[in-house]
């Protein structure tokens, strides 16, 4: 989709720079006289068929033939300067294009599925058991761990809103650091960064290294039929430094 999205939008700045070319160029789309609104060197048409004309008929002024043609003044070709600004200036607007088209791609809600929309995880109960037995389960295309949430453990209901009426909460697995993949540790039972050291408890709150605050989360709600939607369009902004609800202490050696 991003790659696409790119590739379309560079096409649509060529085929632009391509299309004010032609019209600078074609005599046929220039309105007015060609000769006077011919851009400079844009006639090597027109200079050509002057040369092969003096050529054929240089000798007839004196051998009695016609009177010999005129010699009009040559148009100057592009300078290279002018050559390399229009060269940086059409490569410049290709460059930005694309990166734009990435951005964009990346910045728009995805409505049809995948990573920026709604996302059915599984069955709630499956979920929750899985988690229970193995420890949190990755959702690659939430890009999110499912942790188990225990309401009584949240003495302050500071996370009761991201779970609605289901146990299970959504992190982003992404570090709020430097923005490394974050894998679960299992001997401590923490989330730990391998990039710089991050650390962080089983709901993602922060608990050591450079990160600015605990891990960022999603928004999950339980359906009629049971199924666990994890709402990937909007990241919320994970806990300050400092909060502590789970009250997890690391539970073994260190994976950094």
């Amino acid at each position: 989709m991003l790659i696409a999205l790119a590739v379309v939008t560079a096409l649509a700045l060529l085929a632009g720079v391509a299309f004010w070319w032609i019209r600078r160029c074609n005599p046929a789309v220039v309105p007015g006289s060609p000769a006077s609104r011919m851009a400079p060197g844009c006639d090597m048409g027109q200079q050509l068929l002057m040369a092969s004309g003096e050529a054929g008929g240089g000798g007839s002024a004196g051998g009695g033939g016609s009177p010999g043609v005129a010699k009009k003044r040559q148009a100057k070709a592009p300078s290279r300067r002018s050559f390399l600004r229009t060269s940086m200036a059409g490569g410049f607007l290709l460059t930005i294009g694309g990166f734009g088209g990435a951005t964009l791609a990346y910045l728009w809600p995805d409505l049809r599925g995948g990573f920026g929309a709604e996302i059915e995880a599984g069955d709630h109960d499956s979920l929750l058991e899985e988690i229970r037995n193995s420890g949190p389960v990755q959702i690659n295309e939430a890009r999110a761990y499912l942790v188990e949430y225990n309401a009584d453990e949240d003495g302050a209901d500071q996370y009761a809103d991201l779970v609605g009426s289901g146990q299970i909460m959504a992190l982003f697995w992404t570090c709020v650091h430097l923005g490394c993949k974050v894998p679960w540790c299992e001997s401590s039972q923490w989330f730990e960064c391998a990039c710089h050291g991050s650390q962080y408890n089983r709901w993602g709150e922060y608990k050591g290294g450079p990160a600015p605050r605990g891990l960022d989360r999603f928004n999950t709600t339980v359906t009629d039929n049971g199924a666990l939607m994890v709402d990937t369009s909007q990241v919320v902004t994970g806990p300050p430094r400092g909060s502590n609800q789970l009250g997890q202490a690391r539970q073994g050696p260190s994976c950094l």
